[in-house]
């Protein structure tokens, strides 16, 4: 049974600062569009972008465990996008009248200055931004401050100031449901491989089924990590089992035990030699079986990763492969005896070779003790049989309730 943990990452807590007050919306708010060109001219939406990217870089460095791929990561807050976020909720906090003034003035000589400034400050600082001011002629200085001043202007750094918390939230809403989306496209990749296991050893589906060969990535690299070896642990698996598969329907363990077999030298040894290759092909399949699990084990615990995640990680292993052992060893006594049951009929037919006639489908001995040994060696056979079966059949059930859990995840 595997359990997969694939946890959702969500926003860096480090790009979700609420602090102020929460402004209330006015009753006359701008379009949309107003603002958006305000921000715009701002660059407030470039500047914003900025510094997620600054934020990204900073956690990266100092917590190497939640690095985050920044291509990736990056890809859905274009300025673009995050000027519609912005302005989504500014423009609730800025009236109509003064958005439309405001982009009246901001043509302007004076105002360009002042956004040039501004976007200094936000860019490269306000050391940077107060060497630029003073660099203007003094006419210009006070042009700027004055504008600054003006109720128009002030009705911007108004709204900025009073929808700092929702703009936050909004960001931090959107960050969030992008990467869940990620995660989601991740997790059906695997969900999808684990169903395929499912159904095939169900024999719903063809064994020419197509594997999927990539996953998507969501940019948590930990978490990619752990996808990737999970998702390249369930192809290996499956690929052994459809192996295994045209291994074990060569051998036709289900036709050694015909009459016509029993009845003839040649019959007798070839079942022999098949019982032989089987017990050698399920003991090589358990080995490849342990070697895949050793080897996602110790894969995913060498991960860089928090220590919560790290114990979380080792004691899902754990339990895990105390499952899977449990499992196994009872499949493996039940198989021994299955096929050992199968050598000791065998054996019978080979001792009273020559003295069992076919009677179409029905074996006739030529002594009761025979057949009454005979009798109870098939009735044990099909009693193992029907453990393994069961024991098959308890293995899929479970791994099913696993993936319909994961799937509701």
């Amino acid at each position: 049974m595997l359990v997969c943990r694939l946890l959702l990452v969500l926003f860096l807590s480090s790009l979700v600062s609420f602090a102020g007050a929460a402004g209330i919306p006015i009753k006359d708010p701008a379009a949309i569009e107003d603002v958006q060109q305000i921000v715009s001219i701002f660059g407030i939406d470039q500047g914003i972008q900025n510094s997620i990217r600054r934020d990204l870089e900073n956690n990266n460095r100092t917590k190497p465990e939640m690095y985050f791929d920044q291509e990736i990561y990056m890809r859905p807050f274009t300025v673009d996008a995050i000027n519609l976020h912005i302005s989504t909720v500014l423009a609730k906090h800025i009236s109509s009248d003064y958005a439309q003034k405001l982009l009246k003035e901001l043509p302007k000589p004076t105002a360009k200055i002042s956004t040039r400034l501004w976007r200094t400050e936000m860019n490269q600082g306000l050391d940077a931004a107060r060497s630029e001011f003073n660099k203007l002629a003094p006419a210009d200085r006070k042009a700027v401050n004055d504008f600054r001043s003006t109720p128009t202007f002030l009705s911007m750094l108004n709204a900025l100031n009073n929808s700092k918390e929702e703009r936050n939230e909004e960001m931090a809403n959107w960050s969030g449901k992008e990467m869940q989306s990620r995660v989601r496209q991740a997790r059906q990749v695997i969900a999808e491989l684990m169903e395929i296991s499912i159904k095939l050893e169900k024999e719903e589906i063809d064994e020419n089924v197509k594997l999927s060969e990539r996953i998507p990535l969501t940019g948590q690299r930990s978490l990619d990590q752990e996808v990737r070896l999970t998702f390249e642990y369930l192809r290996a698996n499956i690929k052994q089992n459809l192996r295994f598969s045209e291994e074990l329907k060569a051998l036709d363990l289900g036709g050694l035990l015909k009459p016509a077999n029993l009845t003839s030298r040649q019959g007798i040894e070839n079942s022999n030699l098949s019982i032989l290759a089987a017990e050698t092909m399920f003991d090589n399949n358990s080995k490849r079986y342990d070697s895949l699990r050793a080897s996602y084990t110790d894969a995913l615990e060498r991960i860089n990763m928090s220590p919560q995640q790290r114990q979380e990680v080792i004691a899902n292993n754990k339990k895990n492969m105390e499952e899977i052992l449990d499992s196994r060893l009872k499949r493996n006594e039940h198989l021994r005896a299955f096929l050992e049951l199968k050598k000791q009929v065998l054996a019978l037919c080979e001792s009273s070779f020559g003295k069992i006639k076919i009677d179409g489908d029905t074996l006739l001995f030529d002594n009761d003790q025979d057949v009454n040994k005979y009798n109870s060696l098939v009735r044990q056979i099909n009693i193992e049989r029907q453990a393994l079966l069961d024991l098959e059949k308890q293995d899929l059930d479970e791994r099913t309730r696993t993936l319909a859990t994961f799937k509701k995840k």
